[in-house]
């Protein structure tokens, strides 16, 4: 299970980072605690569906995009 959060975490600082956006504008846009998005990026969140959708939508990308853990 940690594996899987932490390959998820991973991935939102990636398309984060990839953006340019910080921790703090992140939250802004989707809505979100900041520190909720750093334990996120850290793996230590369970992340429920409606975050994950939020998520999505501000670093505007398929939700499918954020289980590629590959690319």
């Amino acid at each position: 299970m940690n594996d899987l959060k932490e390959n998820f975490g991973n991935k939102i600082k990636a398309l984060r980072e990839q953006k340019e956006y910080s921790i703090e504008y992140l939250a802004n846009i989707a809505n979100i605690d900041r520190t909720y998005i750093s334990d996120i990026e850290k793996g230590k969140r369970n992340v429920s569906l409606l975050i994950i959708e939020k998520l999505s939508k501000a670093l505007e990308v398929n939700i499918q995009e954020l289980f590629n853990y590959g690319e």
